[in-house]
């Protein structure tokens, strides 16, 4: 299964298509994926639905023949799949704000939705990334257990140290906030030796009662980057050069011009395993940040 080549034909098909109605089972079909890994896939990568993209890419084409031809909008509507005059407007005027006659009618400036470009997404063996998002998170805390590895990309040790916790003692934290969540704490702070801190953990609502053998860590507050990896494979199965990779991505390329840099000494991976099923995952990796320009 390339995902490559599922995204470019969804969004090439989608553009071929914009005449015509396009179902989530057509695209489905088409891809040769089920339709609840293409419609999760998409959503997480891009922050939207895939209906909600074909609707937009509909509603941003008709703007050519509504304001430069002599179309009725009934016309327009009916070249587009809508099916009824109405639908077209209501949709029309939930995307843009305005109706498609006043849009005709009058001088707009309008916030459209081009065709997505492939070559923005990052392909990483069979995954994909796509742009990151931004999140503030208050303080929190984990639980797991402290582990000293290579920072060397191709290093597997953490993989492991992370299946055996999540699965062998995660269930001994008694006071964790959400079972099914693991998140991969790395701390470089001593990393003198090229040996960093890997910490399996989960989420814990305080650092009281800590099992034997595992250690507590306070969260500050922060503003992160997050960049979402996506791929047709178990959590169980990502190696440490996939995870080198879209790190190479976020430290050497996207950071020099993105306004921000990095802060702290930590970041940490975070799977929700109620979405990883089928040979599906999704992988966020939270990195802190501030504005260059905060002092």
């Amino acid at each position: 299964m390339n995902i490559k080549k599922i995204i470019e034909s969804c969004i090439n098909y989608i553009e071929n298509n914009l005449h015509d109605r396009i179902s989530l089972d057509d695209l489905a079909q088409y891809s040769g994926i089920s339709k609840f890994h293409l419609h999760r896939m998409f959503k997480s990568l891009t922050g939207e639905t895939l209906m909600d993209y074909i609707q937009s890419r509909k509603l941003t084409s008709s703007i050519n023949e509504l304001v430069n031809t002599n179309m009725r909008i009934i016309d327009i509507s009916l070249n587009y799949g809508f099916g009824y005059e109405q639908s077209y407007i209501r949709a029309f005027k939930k995307k843009f704000g305005h109706t498609p006659l006043k849009v005709r009618n009058t001088r707009l400036s309008l916030v459209i939705k081009e065709k997505i470009n492939v070559n923005d997404f990052q392909y990483i063996a069979n995954s994909i990334t796509y742009k990151p998002f931004f999140v503030f998170k208050q303080s929190f805390y984990l639980v797991g257990t402290k582990h000293v590895i290579s920072s060397k990309s191709g290093d597997k040790s953490a993989n492991a140290y992370g299946c055996d916790f999540f699965y062998n003692h995660k269930d001994e934290i008694s006071n964790m906030i959400n079972p099914q969540v693991y998140i991969g704490y790395t701390d470089w702070s001593k990393n003198d030796d090229g040996n960093i801190y890997y910490i399996p953990s989960t989420e814990a609502s305080n650092l009281q009662n800590i099992p034997k053998g595992m250690t507590g860590i306070y969260i500050p507050a922060h503003k992160y980057v997050v960049f979402r990896f996506v791929g047709f494979f178990r959590p169980e199965e990502i190696s440490g050069r996939q995870i080198g990779r879209l790190l190479v991505n976020m430290y050497s390329k996207w950071i020099f011009n993105s306004g921000f840099k990095f802060v702290d000494t930590f970041r940490f991976e975070y799977i929700d395993s109620s979405l990883s099923k089928d040979n599906y995952c999704e992988l966020d990796i939270y990195q802190p940040i501030m504005n260059i320009t905060t002092r």
